[in-house]
């Protein structure tokens, strides 16, 4: 690690602890631990229950995907790399950790690397979009004039993933590199080489932003769970459908780590105006986090299968 990434790396966490910090200070831990004491456990099964959804709703789409760049994985393979790949979103300090884990997983059953690198990289847009549109839908029954600046992000989230997404289908390796021996000119080669096959296959494509829609969704609906079994029955679904692609948003802001400490600042932001207290959205904020990571235990337990014996992939 070069000396700039470190120096990176320490703002980012500096920022985290900073944010954390005041949080903690400003919150009743008395209102936190009596929330927690009082939550209603179904609901909160069912916030796990639609984690696993989620999880089974990105395979679909990743799939989708995959095949219409002509590799092929089967269910159970994607099921176990999206596991494991989540498990190491939440217990490495970078999300960018868990894609490379699918990357790697993945890119060894197809011997793709670089098909299975495009198909992550649209995957990622196609839920930044889908985010994007949920959220935008959202606001429409959302009147709160502070949240303005909220639907200006919306908007640069769409359009910037548009833009990304428009380039790896329609980009090419600059002239200067194609030109270039090796295993990064290669790599890029393929890369591009995959990302112009998706806009081939239109289709699969409009089926994997559909579905990514639908992971947005399942995302509203584990936090939904979370507000009604602590009893924030203020937060509606319209609400929870503008407030949780919001917080998502605000989280990809990459001036912290893995968006801790700004993700929890976002519920309470996002949360008052609909008199939700600080020390309520806290508890909301850090038992999503704390469910999601629970459950992604399971991609631990999937990984340290893959390693059994010597072997490093499944």
């Amino acid at each position: 690690m070069s000396k700039k990434t470190n120096w990176k790396f320490v703002l980012r966490l500096v920022i985290s602890l900073l944010l954390f910090s005041w949080l903690l200070y400003s919150v009743e831990w008395c209102q936190v631990w009596n929330a927690i004491l009082r939550i209603n456990v179904s609901w909160l099964l069912l916030a796990a229950g639609w984690v696993v959804t989620a999880v089974a709703v990105s395979v679909v789409k990743w799939r989708l995907i995959l095949q219409s760049q002509g590799l092929q994985a089967s269910w159970g393979e994607l099921w176990r790399a999206y596991w494991i790949g989540l498990f190491f979103n939440n217990f490495l300090p970078s999300s960018i950790g868990g894609d490379t884990m699918r990357i790697v997983q993945i890119g060894k059953t197809t011997g793709d690397a670089a098909g299975v690198t495009a198909s992550v990289v649209m995957e990622r847009l196609l839920a930044t979009i889908a985010l994007s549109l949920v959220g935008l839908a959202a606001s429409i029954h959302v009147f709160e004039t502070s949240f303005i600046k909220v639907r200006m992000l919306f908007g640069v989230l769409l359009a910037g993933s548009l833009f990304l997404a428009g380039l790896l289908m329609w980009g090419k390796v600059p002239g200067w590199l194609a030109r270039k021996n090796g295993k990064l000119a290669a790599f890029l080669h393929g890369f591009m080489k995959h990302g112009q096959q998706l806009r081939k296959q239109p289709m699969p494509l409009f089926w994997s932003l559909l579905w990514s829609v639908v992971f947005q969704m399942t995302n509203v609906a584990v936090n939904y769970s979370i507000f009604q079994g602590l009893g924030l029955l203020e937060v509606n679904l319209w609400r929870s459908m503008f407030i949780i692609p919001a917080t998502a948003a605000v989280a990809m802001l990459p001036i912290a780590i893995n968006g801790y400490g700004i993700r929890e600042g976002a519920y309470v932001f996002l949360l008052a105006p609909y008199g939700v207290n600080q020390a309520a959205a806290f508890t909301a904020s850090i038992l999503f986090a704390f469910l999601v990571s629970l459950c992604s235990l399971w991609g631990s337990v999937l990984w340290l299968g893959c390693n059994k014996g010597g072997e490093t992939s499944c």
